[in-house]
């Protein structure tokens, strides 16, 4: 389930504090909502790479991202779930070097919006690496996305699930594996 919250600018902008304390919140109401538990309670371990898990439920797969003023959740008893949200905004160059291959830098280019199109494939890249709980030492560069003129997403990853919610101001791509 996605659970996303756009909290006031006034509130979220300057107040990072508050904002990741959002998220917790809205993790603590998605567990508790969808599969009775009580985050608060939880204890956590972490993977190799640091991803957190509920140590007594390693079933339930959760994701939080937050940007600005935006706070996203996804929880999941099914799949390994990874969720990123961001505002479009202009990108760094070096950065979409380092994560896009030549492909997905051409189509980035070609589009009337480069800097939107940029982040659809940051937060579908990002989403991806945190679903499989790697972090940002796992190299972006190793999945390759073609997001087609109807949005469509299209990659060599088996069995996996992409949604892209967007606004005027913000892409938020929720991976499931």
């Amino acid at each position: 389930m996605i659970y996303r919250l756009k909290v006031h600018s006034f509130l979220g902008r300057d107040n990072p504090d508050l904002v990741r304390s959002l998220s917790k919140k809205i993790l603590s109401y998605a567990l508790l909502r969808e599969e009775g538990i009580d985050y608060e309670k939880e204890a956590l371990v972490r993977n190799f790479w640091g991803k957190p898990m509920l140590k007594d439920y390693p079933h339930i797969h959760y994701n939080i991202s937050h940007c600005e003023n935006y706070v996203a959740c996804v929880t999941s008893s099914q799949y390994e779930v990874g969720i990123d949200v961001e505002r479009v905004r202009d990108f760094n160059e070096f950065a979409a070097r380092r994560a896009c291959s030549q492909e997905e830098l051409e189509r980035i280019y070609s589009k009337e919006d480069p800097n939107r199109e940029f982040f659809r494939y940051w937060t579908l890249k990002e989403s991806y690496i945190k679903a499989i709980g790697r972090g940002l030492a796992f190299p972006m560069k190793k999945v390759i996305f073609n997001i087609n003129n109807d949005g469509e997403i299209v990659t060599d990853l088996p069995d996996c699930r992409f949604i892209l919610l967007e606004d005027e101001k913000n892409s938020l791509q929720l991976f499931v594996i």
